[in-house]
C-alpha cells in the first residue's frame, strides 16, 4: 500500500511541477550539438560503456555535463570509483520519501539548457523518469517509455545490450541531417 501511495503522490508532484516548466524544443544532429547532458545509473558495465560514449562527445569537442546514481548511501561513497569533473554523483541519500532526487547536484543538472539530453537508464525508476521530465534539454532521447512520455526521441533497443543502444544513439545523432533546427 505505502509503494502504491508513493507512487501516486510522487506522479502528481512531478506532473505539477513539469506543467510550470516550458523548455525550447529543438532538433540536434552532432554536428549542430554544443553540449549533451548525459544520465545513468551506475551498474555492472553502464560506467565503461557511457565512459565510451563521452570520449565520442569529447573528441567532437561537445561539452558533456554527466549525472550518475550510485544506488547505495553516501557514506558508502568512499570506495568507489572516481568519476571525471563533469560526471556528478548523486545517492540513494539524496533522495526523499517517494524517490524524488533532492540535492544541488541534480538540481543544477536539470536546469542546464542541453542541447541534447540522453537518459541511458534501462528501467522505469521514477528517479530517472522525474529528471529527464524536468530537465530544460533541448532534445531529449532516451532508450524506455513511461507514462506520459518525456522524451522527444525514444530509441527502443530489444535487448538488453548497453553497447547496442548507445550506437544506436550515436548513429542516428551522426546520420540526420538537419534541415530546420527549431519546432514549434
Amino acid at each position: 500500500m505505502f509503494e502504491f501511495l508513493k507512487k501516486i503522490i510522487g506522479e502528481r508532484i512531478l506532473k505539477t511541477r513539469a506543467s510550470k516548466r516550458k523548455r525550447e524544443k529543438a532538433f540536434c544532429n552532432i554536428d549542430s550539438m554544443k553540449s549533451v547532458g548525459i544520465l545513468f545509473e551506475n551498474t555492472e558495465n553502464m560506467y565503461v560503456v557511457v565512459n565510451k560514449m563521452m570520449k565520442f562527445f569529447l573528441a567532437r569537442r561537445i561539452k558533456i555535463s554527466a549525472i550518475v546514481f550510485e544506488n547505495i548511501k553516501s557514506s558508502e561513497l568512499e570506495n568507489r570509483k572516481q568519476y571525471p569533473t563533469y560526471v556528478k554523483i548523486f545517492t540513494k541519500s539524496d533522495l526523499t520519501w517517494y524517490d524524488k532526487p533532492d540535492c544541488s547536484e541534480t538540481d543544477k543538472f536539470i536546469s542546464q539548457n542541453f542541447d541534447v539530453l540522453i537518459d541511458m537508464s534501462r528501467n522505469s525508476s521514477y528517479v530517472f523518469k522525474y529528471l529527464s521530465t524536468l530537465s530544460m534539454a533541448k532534445f531529449k532521447i532516451g532508450g524506455i517509455e513511461y507514462k506520459n512520455d518525456p522524451f522527444d526521441l525514444i530509441l527502443l533497443e530489444k535487448s538488453d545490450d548497453i553497447t547496442k543502444f548507445v550506437s544506436l544513439i550515436i548513429n542516428f545523432l551522426s546520420t540526420i541531417k538537419v534541415q530546420n533546427n527549431v519546432r514549434k
